[in-house]
Formats: C-alpha cells, structure tokens, sequence
C-alpha cells in the first residue's frame, strides 16, 4: 500500500516551511530601537515612475527615510534597517508608499516580503555612530566599500513624543507565476501601521531629538531618490511593535 505524508493542512505552520516555520507569528515587538528620521523634497518625476497607478502623489514631492538599528526583537534577534518612501494619497487617506528596503539579517528580510510584501533586499552594515562632536551618523553599506547612503544628525532639541506623527505604509506585493506567465501568481496593494513610542528618560523626557542634518544618496542603490532639500530630522530611541497589516487592493 502506498504511505502519504502525515503532513495536513491543519498542522502546517503559520509560514513556511510548513514543517517548520522560519518565523512565528505576530505581532513581533521591537524593544531598544535607535532610529534617524529624516524627511525631505524630491524629485516629482522620480517619484511618479515608481509609484503605483492606483496612488496619487502628494505635492510637493515629499519623502522620507528611517534608518535604525534594532537592538532586540521577537522577530529574529537584532538587525539594522533602512526604508524610503514617498507621501501619497489612496482613497482619500495619506499613505508613505515605500520603494526601497534594506535589512542585514535572513528574518527580517523573509518576514517583510511574505507577510507584507515589502521588496525587501540584504545590506552588508547598516549601523548608527556617535561621534565626540555630537553628531550622529547614520550609514547604509549594500556592498562592501559601496555607501548606499550616509546622512548625519546633529541632535539638539528636545521634543515630546507627541511630536511625532504616524503614518500608514503601504506596499506593492508581487508574487511571481510559478508557472513563468506574464502576470504575477498574486499582486496585493497592501498598508501596515508601524510606529515608535520613544523612551523616557530618568527625568520623565522622551527620547527624541531633531536637529540639523544632512543626507546624500547614491544613484545606484534603491535608495535612490534624489534629495533636493532635508526639512525635518529626529533621532530617537524607542519601543514598537509590529503588527499584521491590512489589504487595499488585489489585482
């Protein structure tokens, strides 16, 4: 006779391999977190070759990147992490519309593509130095002696946390044919909320900071728009948790 798997759907793991799960399931909490939070113009027709038809832009082009480095997590240990996005509408709502992600570890990498869909790709050293002027520097290395982007901070305001102001993303999923058909197997418009509550101090401050900072990019990387003027930057240290998201739109 011939023996089948014991393998049933009702024992699959939440992800795969459903044997055996590469990861659990959420939410994942974020503790310990260091990040620079920097907005700025861009360029309006960057922009609108990469942004998805079903959103409209924002004027002016307006985007922002959050480099940090998570220092614990339930979702894979510590890594470092940088995101850029772009402001835009859907649906009367203002979403940051993210195009480019770089994270330094398996996890963090596998989770972001399959749960949510964000493209995802590996960094060699994405890290936060301190220096003795003061300054903060943050740096993103996709390739080894090959900077993506380096910004500095240099953090002298105090802010309350309700100086920070959240933000929707969303996020273009494609999955492939694996059959090898033009269209994708599954396409998704989908959005989660992700935001930091800053640390307080032992004098009750919140730990958060702005300041003025600077911010180039390579022309290479995907974190490539252009960057015309940085109007706003912060640093924190903060605790998240991350969340599932929701679905705006399947193709």
């Amino acid at each position: 006779m011939a023996k089948m798997g014991r393998l049933t759907p009702d024992t699959w793991g939440t992800t795969m391999p459903a044997h055996k799960p590469a990861y659990k399931k959420g939410p994942w909490f974020y503790r310990d977190t260091e990040a620079i939070v920097l907005t700025y113009l861009t360029d309006e027709d960057a922009v609108l070759d990469m942004l998805p038809s079903d959103l409209e832009l924002v004027e002016p082009a307006t985007a922002f990147m959050v480099l940090e480095f998570n220092h614990m997590t339930t979702s894979g240990g510590p890594y470092g992490e940088v995101y850029t996005g772009v402001l835009c509408m859907y649906e009367g709502e203002v979403y940051g519309y993210t195009n480019c992600v770089y994270v330094t570890t398996e996890n963090a990498l596998t989770m972001g593509r399959e749960i949510w869909g964000f493209g995802k790709k590996m960094a060699h050293r994405i890290e936060l130095i301190k220096h003795g002027t003061g300054e903060i520097e943050g740096v993103v290395e996709v390739k080894p002696g090959h900077i993506a982007c380096k910004t500095f901070i240099l953090p002298d305001t105090n802010l309350p946390a309700s100086a920070l102001e959240g933000l929707p993303l969303a996020v273009l999923k494609v999955i492939p044919d694996v059959e090898g058909g033009d269209k994708p197997g599954l396409a998704q418009l989908n959005s989660v909320f992700f935001t930091g509550v800053p640390h307080k101090g032992p004098d009750g401050k919140d730990e958060l900071y702005s300041g003025e900072a600077t911010l180039e990019v390579d022309k290479i990387s995907d974190a490539n728009l252009p960057v015309l003027q940085v109007v706003d930057a912060k640093y924190m240290r903060m605790t998240a948790d991350l969340p599932y998201g929701k679905i705006l739109k399947t193709y």
